[in-house]
């Protein structure tokens, strides 16, 4: 079958398609066909189209697309025959090996590769050693830390002046302004531990408004008064605080159950079984609120 053949097989193709009242674009658009290779069906130009079967789908497609499904073996037997025309591939033939060639010796970088692994892992154990060094540097200052803030001086609460004290007024000889004074200071005991419970007079009024706190365990205090610090430590076990009252007392327990508390002469007794800190605020009318 000659290439004229195809030329007219193709205007039929033309002719068919405009018959449907398809556009070029149409049959792109509905079979997928490129439409370079639509153009060279119906121009008849079979050479443009791929080699093998590739050129036979193309054609079964559009023939059965335009329902000329008849022209087929016509089609197929001018693929053939170009298929016959097509000269064969040309073989390649092996290329010689030169003489005289020596195999590259690789054992040089398998050698460098291990020396890369023993180099990342001593910085790898290196750094582990740093690691661990730094950790316990760490430690030893919080325990130190610690072992300062045990240490730390206590601040003394400062009395109070004794009602009694208080109302004598300052006679016109001085030495007995004197005595006063110095009565005033010395007497005036309750803030002191163990000095608080056993006043007598008008003394015992304030001291059983006093708040007293004593330690069973070691216990980390913080008390404050009208936005002031009035003690601020570690309450050593048996050992006993007094702070006047008067105001509301706000108290910061480190370790609530180590203590009991007296306020206001009533025995609150020990604070409930907690680990963890708690403030508790001791109101000046007796009454307690905890956080």
């Amino acid at each position: 079958m000659n290439e004229q053949t195809m030329k007219e097989l193709g205007a039929y193709l033309r002719w068919k398609r405009r018959e449907k009242g398809k556009s070029l674009d149409d049959v792109v658009r509905e079979t997928r066909l490129r439409a370079e290779i639509v153009k060279a069906m119906e121009e008849g130009v079979l050479r443009d189209l791929p080699a093998g079967v590739y050129a036979r789908g193309m054609v079964k497609i559009y023939l059965e697309y335009l329902g000329a499904n008849e022209l087929l073996p016509q089609y197929e037997e001018f693929l053939d025959g170009r298929k016959e025309k097509t000269p064969p591939e040309a073989q390649f033939a092996k290329p010689a090996v030169t003489r005289g060639f020596k195999r590259r010796d690789n054992r040089w970088i398998v050698a460098l590769l291990a020396l890369a692994v023993l180099v990342a892992a001593y910085l790898l154990w290196q750094q582990k050693g740093t690691l661990r060094q730094a950790i316990d540097r760490k430690a030893q200052q919080a325990t130190v830390e610690a072992q300062i803030k045990e240490a730390e001086p206590r601040q003394p609460v400062p009395a109070l002046p004794s009602p009694a004290s208080s109302s004598v007024m300052p006679a016109a000889g001085g030495e007995q302004a004197a005595s006063v004074d110095q009565g005033s200071e010395s007497d005036d005991l309750s803030w002191l531990p163990g000095h608080g419970g056993n006043a007598s007079g008008p003394d015992a009024a304030v001291a059983a408004n006093d708040l007293e706190i004593t330690a069973a365990e070691p216990c980390w205090l913080q008390v404050m008064q009208d936005g002031k610090v009035l003690f601020q430590g570690t309450l050593k076990k048996g050992e006993t605080k007094t702070f006047p009252a008067g105001k509301d007392i706000r108290v910061r327990y480190g370790k609530p159950s180590a203590v009991s508390v007296r306020w206001m002469g009533k025995d609150l007794g020990r604070l409930p079984s907690r680990n963890k800190a708690m403030t508790v605020l001791y109101k000046a009318d007796g009454s307690t609120s905890t956080r």
